[in-house]
Formats: structure tokens, C-alpha cells, sequence
């Protein structure tokens, strides 16, 4: 069972009880498992998760808005294994962070999405890329990478958004805005990035999890499956994952959007704004806000673990 941390998750946890839909995957536990507490008293406010692929086990991590411009690698026992700062970047409001496919086969860049807008009011809105970094010769030590700016709008104006994901396989990548009515603005950023000059973002629609109460519908992060078949979307106190048909294509991604989620018995978190698939899309990985928080891990069971795509 996974216990209710706060007075505001209690309630969250209540409201778990009075709704109706909740149909979760098969193939994923019961409930996740914590795996550690991150104990490095600068990553206090944590808004985004993803699974390195060139270091096995590890996970960039990043702050929300107060923060300089940096990432953070930690490890499966909540260590922090590299600091990378971001040499000319700002730090505005970092939401949420993404691995991409590199230039080169079996490269990766870690894209760092500086997408809030608590006023709705930035014209434009930035995502930075940069090519998966070395590890420092000792641990903890602080590497400097110079990053790729996108300087992205959307097509009908301001929006406040928490959640960004990129498509593997297609490089395409897709923005989920926040909504105070729950539900969530989809843009798409489509590869190959244009880092010239701004581009402006069409919609593709609007996202609806399934009915519940404001807060468990309020979009705060995302994440595509290694394999590029799974959509995971987490709320405060809420998550859910969008599955494409057998047999549908890199090219059919899309068609995710008009599926039925499932719902993801996720952790009571103080305040979640974080999900990532690993790096074998086996399990996923949550944290939360607040500090010393605890790295989560929502495994499949061993019988049903999908191969590494």
C-alpha cells in the first residue's frame, strides 16, 4: 500500500476512492518501490526525471524556477553523480527534461525544457539540447556543456506548461501545457529542431485524463516509452499511461492521443511533477518537490519485462 505522505496527499487519497474509473496496467507492480532519498541539499524542488542512456542507472535530474542553469546525474541509491551546467543558458523556469536521439545512431542529447509561464506571459519559451556528457573523473565533480537553444511559441499564444516529451525514434518532440481545469494544450516541436529562429507550435489538441477532481488533472509531467509505443502523463497526485495499438508505427505515433489511458498506481508524493520511463522502458521512475526527496520506482514483475528496444 502506498501511504498518504501530507494533509494534501490524504486528501488526494480520498479522492483516489471516489473515482469511478480506475482500470490500472496489468503488467506493471502492484505499487512502486522506493528506491532511495536523494540527500543533496541543492536539489530541492525536483520538476523532471529522465534515464540516461550512456550511463546505465543513472538519472538527470533538474529544479524548478530559483535555480542556476544545471542538471544533476544521480544514481539508483540517490547519489549525486555529476553536476553539468548549462554555459549560456538561463534558467527561467525548468519544468521538465527529455532525452532525444543524437545525430549519430545509438547517441543521445538531453533536452532541458525551460517551458513555465506562471502568467502567461513569455512570448516565447526555450527548449536546451546538448549531447549526452562525460563523466566526471570523481564523482559529484561539475562538468560545463555549451547547449542548443529552440526558441519555441506556441500558435495560439502564452500558455503555462510543465511537461515536455520527445518521440525516440522520430525526434519529434511534444509539449503539454498546464490547465488549472485539468486537461492539457498538446503542442508539437516536429524534428528536425530549427535552433535559427523561432518556431512557432501548432496544436494538436487537447488532452483529457479521464474525469476526477481539478488536481488529479492537472498535467505536470511526461514521458514516451523507449520504444516509442507509451505515453506516461503524471498530475499532482495522479498518473496515466496512453498505449498504440499493436502493429502501429514510428509514423502512427499520434494516434496514442485518441486511445484509452490507464491508470498508474503511482506513489503519494508531496507535490509529483516528475515521471521518466528507464532506460529498458521496464519500469518508471517518479520524484518529487520538496527536499530530500525519494527516487520511486513503478517496476513490470520479471515474467513480463519487454525487451530493450
Amino acid at each position: 500500500m502506498v501511504r498518504c505522505t501530507s494533509a494534501i496527499s490524504w486528501l488526494f487519497c480520498c479522492a483516489y476512492g471516489l473515482r469511478a474509473q480506475t482500470t490500472q496496467p496489468l503488467d506493471y507492480a502492484a505499487a512502486p518501490d522506493p528506491l532511495a532519498v536523494v540527500s543533496d541539499g541543492r536539489i530541492v524542488e525536483a520538476s523532471g526525471i529522465a534515464a540516461s542512456r550512456r550511463h546505465p542507472g543513472l538519472f538527470y535530474v533538474h529544479n524548478d524556477s530559483g535555480d542556476s542553469p544545471r542538471v544533476f546525474l544521480i544514481d539508483r541509491q540517490g547519489q549525486t553523480r555529476s553536476v553539468i551546467r548549462l554555459k549560456g543558458a538561463r534558467a527561467v523556469d525548468y519544468e521538465d527534461i527529455a532525452l532525444a536521439p543524437g545525430e549519430k545512431a545509438g547517441t543521445w542529447d538531453v533536452c532541458v525544457a525551460d517551458i513555465g509561464d506562471n502568467g502567461n506571459r513569455r512570448p516565447s519559451v526555450t527548449i536546451y539540447r546538448f549531447a549526452e556528457p562525460d563523466l566526471p573523473q570523481r564523482v559529484g565533480e561539475t562538468v560545463e556543456v555549451e547547449p542548443a537553444a529552440y526558441q519555441v511559441r506556441y500558435a495560439d499564444g502564452p500558455a503555462d506548461a510543465e511537461a515536455f516529451a520527445v518521440h525516440p525514434r522520430t525526434g519529434d518532440g511534444y509539449i503539454f501545457t498546464k490547465r488549472p481545469e485539468g486537461g492539457s494544450a498538446v503542442y508539437k516541436l516536429a524534428a528536425p529542431w530549427n535552433a535559427r529562429q523561432p518556431v512557432e507550435l501548432p496544436k494538436l489538441l487537447v488532452l483529457e485524463p479521464p474525469p476526477a477532481l481539478p488536481a488529479l488533472r492537472i498535467v505536470t509531467a511526461a514521458d514516451i516509452s523507449p520504444d516509442g509505443q507509451r505515453l506516461a502523463v503524471r498530475c499532482y497526485a495522479a498518473g496515466w499511461e496512453w498505449r498504440l495499438p499493436p502493429g502501429m508505427a514510428d509514423r502512427d505515433f499520434e494516434r496514442i492521443f485518441k486511445t484509452t489511458p490507464f491508470e498508474l498506481p503511482l506513489a503519494a508524493e508531496r507535490q509529483g511533477e516528475a515521471i521518466g520511463y528507464a532506460a529498458d522502458g521496464n519500469a518508471l521512475l517518479t520524484i518529487s518537490e520538496g527536499p530530500s526527496p525519494t527516487l520511486w520506482e513503478l517496476r513490470v514483475p520479471s515474467a513480463a519485462t519487454r525487451p530493450a528496444p
